[in-house]
């Protein structure tokens, strides 16, 4: 009797590099997992997809916002979108993405660590150990997976920020580093202190690109110290995006002070003031765009219509400016260790409800271009981050992996169709997914279970993963 699958992918340009193929393959699915890999599958589906389009494992976006400060709270719908099924939540407030998860979820799969804000939280910048080790027990019992270090925009002591990297180390927590600090800014001097802070210990160093845009150095000059640091220092996981355009918060004080650090040093670099004044100057010459909540995805807009929405928001809203030059975000994504793996491990957005999804729309221009080869850019975009996030099953499409797909129009470089588990989410532009699966640790899974959501298990206490060369 002929086999009867749950789906068939018939006649996909498969890319897998971690299971070496890579041509026209068929891709069967059954129970939300890979079921069977082979050029040619004789046998019958409850569903029939023919294409001729290139086949990916399931994109994995390792730096993206889902959190409503961001913008909107739209993030996981937009992600789908650009053919995302798994991510990483740079910052939360995780109890807000709690909030919206049923009614804004795409039906991907979502980790999330929480922004750590001890002056907010504690009235100090300095907490006591205690204090520290209770924020990340709390935040990995609601579901968080662990701590986001906000330097770039709310800048720490360094010994604040070195003492929590190595808490959330002992205990088996996810730790990222926006790099900054009260002595560095987000630059390559941040970056620099901060390798040097946590030599020796795990660390995520968020998106390498915003610290070489030229502040300190000439930009080709950051790259390159940039890529050196990240040599000598293997213990250091990181990405970077492709997109020109960055994310920051344009909330001013009562005083109509910018408060973000981000916001503040990208209008020095405009030859404008870090004040209410200067955020419309920045709007009205182009140089600033501001994120609109459409009610369904969010977009950036820019002229009178982004000043009365900031305006109308108390300036409590969030925004980009194009500083990220062409350079670095190029020699970033391609440079590589000696021993052939990558030196930024992946390809990210920074994206999610700040508009810049971009990676195949950005991303693949590096493979036309031949900075990549179409197996580097798969390495980079969903089998790396999946193996970071120890989401084994999860960046390859071999039997018994979970069925979390994308199918991309390499000439138009977009995603036709995202699927999860084996279940669409989105087709040609249409959402179809709903809800939300979080990625957690065991601390965590009670907790979201109780509130109804799916869970996918991770551990963190282990190392790092061995880099794959291709």
């Amino acid at each position: 009797m002929a086999k009867i699958w749950d789906r068939l992918i018939k006649g996909g340009f498969l890319v897998d590099p971690a299971n070496g193929k890579y041509g026209r393959f068929d891709l069967a699915i059954e129970a939300g997992r890979i079921a069977a890999v082979a050029p040619k599958l004789e046998g019958e589906a409850r569903e029939v997809t023919f294409t001729t389009a290139h086949v990916f494992p399931g994109l994995v976006d390792s730096h993206l916002h889902l959190g409503s400060i961001f913008g909107s709270p739209y993030g996981a719908r937009m992600a789908a979108m650009a053919g995302v099924t798994t991510c990483l939540d740079m910052a939360g407030p995780f109890d807000d993405l709690l909030e919206h998860a049923d009614r804004t979820g795409s039906g991907i799969n979502v980790a999330s660590i929480e922004g750590f804000s001890p002056g907010e939280l504690f009235g100090t910048l300095s907490p006591s150990d205690a204090q520290m080790r209770d924020f990340i027990r709390k935040t990995l019992e609601k579901g968080s997976i662990g701590v986001k270090l906000m330097g770039g925009h709310w800048p720490l002591p360094l010994t604040t920020s070195r003492r929590m990297v190595e808490l959330c180390n002992e205990a088996g927590a996810y730790v990222a580093w926006h790099a900054g600090s009260e002595t560095a800014g987000s630059n390559i001097l941040g970056m620099r202190e901060a390798v040097e802070a946590v030599r020796g210990l795990k660390l995520h160093l968020a998106h390498i690109n915003a610290y070489c845009r030229g502040r300190v150095r000439p930009v080709l000059d950051e790259v390159l110290e940039a890529e050196a640091l990240l040599a000598e220092n293997p213990g250091i996981w990181s990405e970077s995006y492709v997109s020109p355009m960055n994310g920051t918060i344009l909330t001013c004080d009562a005083k109509g002070d910018v408060i973000d650090h981000v916001t503040r040093t990208c209008l020095a670099s405009f030859g404008l003031e870090p004040t209410r004044r200067g955020i419309v100057e920045a709007i009205r010459r182009g140089c600033l765009f501001v994120v609109r909540d459409t009610g369904l995805v969010s977009e950036l807009t820019g002229g009178d219509e982004a000043v009365r929405i900031w305006e109308e928001a108390g300036t409590a809203t969030a925004g980009s400016f194009p500083v990220n030059p062409a350079l670095s975000r190029f020699y970033l994504a391609q440079a590589k260790r000696a021993d052939g793996t990558f030196l930024v491990d992946a390809l990210s957005t920074d994206g999610g409800c700040i508009p810049r999804n971009v990676t195949l729309a950005t991303g693949l221009s590096l493979v036309k271009f031949g900075a990549l080869t179409l197996n580097e850019f798969v390495l980079k975009a969903s089998l790396n981050p999946a193996r970071h996030l120890r989401l084994f099953d999860r960046g390859q499409l071999g039997v018994g992996a979970a069925a979390d797909v994308t199918i991309v129009d390499l000439d138009r470089q977009r995603a036709t169709e995202t699927i999860v588990a084996g279940h669409t989410v989105m087709k040609d532009g249409v959402l179809l997914g709903s809800g939300t699966t979080f990625v957690t640790t065991a601390a965590g899974r009670e907790h979201l279970e109780k509130l109804g959501f799916g869970v996918l298990e991770t551990d963190f206490s282990g190392d790092e993963p061995e880099r794959i060369r291709l």
